[in-house]
This record gives structure tokens, C-alpha cells and sequence, in this order.
């Protein structure tokens, strides 16, 4: 049975759009950042668009294409689609997107993003098309922690913030298990250290004997300091934080006390100087009477206007 009129220029008029789609999207030109390049998180978090999305698909567009005119091939255009979770900067109220994405074929590591998988991203827009901010690398911050509610992102402490809170809260589909054993500090350095601090403390509260575990021993280790919360991972299920938390609270520390009296500025490197304030009173929560009063200290010499309950 041959198709009406009418279908046939139905399917006559899809197959033009479809094919202007891919020519608009093979005259797309690459905004290349090598790996190594010394780019930082402003950039990334400059772009107009960054969002926490789920990868439904990465499809190749046509053939690999070179830098430069002679060069070897090694480009390749990507076509991915993807959920958006949550809109993390900017005004993108579709809930399904199509983004692309220049790889670099022999570049190690390689900038790829997985299907199945979360990630925060940074996109722009070209010619009504959707783009990575940058090609060869991309903002490609794995997401274990699930999607989460917008209401409930806090956007008006800006997008490095907001991100710590998306990678340090367990959202409604969240695999506790992966969640735990992926838990760090955030890979975004404006995140000042208080902000963690209390989300892992938020995590330590969680009815999951195992995260609250492992969120109490990425705390020691992090902020080298001893929280109370080391007292309870004495008793946990996992060998192996049993383990860290003894020999957090077994170690003779002759390191921290002895700067934090002497010579506090010491311990924090240029970039962290902003957070040194923060970073006392994190000092203050130590189980360590002596630490705690040092911590109270340093805070007083440094911050006399800044009242911490704990050192009153």
C-alpha cells in the first residue's frame, strides 16, 4: 500500500529538518582546553548554563576531524542527551537535552561522559544549539548522591555551593553503598571548609550506620583534627573504619597541637589563607581538651569580633 500524499510530505519535511540538525551541528567548531592547561574552577563556573544531569546517550556525529587542515584526525564530535536534574545556573526549563561535545581521540585522560550516569556540567549555547563550555576538556564532575529536589538547592550561596551540596546530600534515588564509598571533598576549591564540615556532619546524623561511619572518617582525615563522632566508628560494622577510627584516636599528634600554639597561619596554605578562621572553629569541635583550647586561642587572636559558643 503506498503511502498518501500527505505522509509522504510529512515524512518528506522530518527527513529536511533532521538532515539541517546535522549540518548545523557538523558546522559546529571546537572551543579546545587541553588537559593540563591552567583553567580553573571560575571558568568552568563562568558558564551560562550548569546543571547536574543524567547521561541517556553519547552518539557519535559522522567522522573524526582534525585540528588543524593536514593534522591527524582527532576530534570527534558527540552527541549526548541527557535528564537534567537540577539547573544549577541559568534558565534551561526543558527537562530532556541534546548537547555536544568535541573528544580528543589520543588525549589521556580523556573527557567523556558516561551513559547511565550523573555529572555536573557546564554548557553554552551556539547558534541555538547546546555546547559544552569548552571542548577536548569538559566540567565533568561524577554525581553519586542521586538527583535531588530543586527547591531544595541553595542557590543563593552560588554554584560552587550548591554543587558541594549535590555531591555531600543523598538524594531521593541515591545508592547509599556507591554514595559512601565515593565520598570526598568536593573537586570545587571555592567550597570554604565550614560548609563541608557541616554537611558531613548532616551525613553523620543519616540512619545508615555505614555513612555515618564513613562521613565521620573522611571528617578526621580531611581536617586532621579528631571529632567526637570517631568514639562512635569505634563500634562500627566495617573492619576497616574500626581500624581508622582507633588509630585516629590512638596517635600521638605532634603536629597539630604544637603549630596551633606556636605558629597557627602555618598549617594552611596560600589559597586556604580566607579559610583559616573557619578551619579554627572546626579545631574547637575536637575531642582534644588541649586542641580545643588552642583552636579558642588562635580564633581569639585572629578574630576577636568572631563568638564561638564552644570557647565562651
Amino acid at each position: 500500500m503506498q503511502p498518501s500524499p500527505l505522509m509522504q510530505f510529512v515524512t518528506a519535511i522530518l527527513i529536511i529538518i533532521s538532515l539541517a540538525g546535522c549540518h548545523r551541528a557538523r558546522e559546529l567548531r571546537p572551543r579546545l582546553i587541553l588537559h593540563g592547561e591552567p583553567v580553573g574552577d571560575d571558568f568552568w563556573l563562568s558558564a551560562p548554563y550548569i546543571l547536574a544531569v543524567k547521561i541517556v546517550s553519547a552518539d557519535p556525529q559522522g567522522s573524526p576531524e582534525p585540528i588543524y587542515q593536514g593534522g591527524p584526525k582527532t576530534l570527534q564530535l558527540i552527541k549526548y542527551e541527557a535528564i537534567v536534574d537540577n539547573v544549577i545556573k541559568g534558565d534551561l526549563p526543558n527537562k530532556n537535552i541534546a548537547f555536544f561535545f568535541f573528544d580528543k581521540l589520543d588525549q589521556r585522560p580523556r573527557y567523556q561522559l558516561r551513559p547511565g550516569n550523573r555529572y555536573i556540567t557546564s554548557l553554552r549555547d551556539e547558534g541555538g544549539i547546546l555546547r559544552s563550555f569548552a571542548d577536548a576538556r569538559q566540567l565533568k564532575i561524577e554525581v553519586n548522591s542521586g538527583s535531588h529536589d530543586q527547591k531544595d538547592l541553595p542557590l543563593a550561596l552560588g554554584p560552587a555551593t550548591t554543587i558541594a551540596y549535590i555531591l555531600l546530600t543523598p538524594g531521593s534515588d541515591c545508592d547509599l553503598q556507591l554514595f559512601a564509598t565515593t565520598l570526598r571533598w568536593p573537586p570545587i576549591s571555592s567550597v570554604g571548609p565550614q560548609y563541608v564540615n557541616e554537611r558531613l556532619k548532616q551525613l553523620q546524623l543519616n540512619s545508615d550506620q555505614y555513612l555515618r561511619d564513613t562521613a565521620c572518617e573522611i571528617a578526621a582525615t580531611i581536617f586532621w583534627h579528631r571529632p567526637k563522632c570517631l568514639e562512635h566508628a569505634l563500634q562500627s560494622s566495617d573492619s576497616g573504619i574500626r581500624r581508622s577510627a582507633a588509630r585516629f584516636l590512638d596517635e600521638d599528634d605532634v603536629n597539630l597541637l604544637p603549630v596551633l600554639r606556636s605558629d597557627p597561619s602555618y598549617l594552611f596554605n596560600k589559597g586556604w589563607s580566607d579559610y583559616i578562621i573557619e578551619m579554627f572553629e572546626i579545631y574547637t569541635e575536637d575531642i582534644r581538651p588541649e586542641v580545643r583550647q588552642a583552636a579558642c586561642a588562635a580564633l581569639r587572636g585572629f578574630a576577636p569580633q568572631r563568638a564561638v559558643e564552644r570557647c565562651k
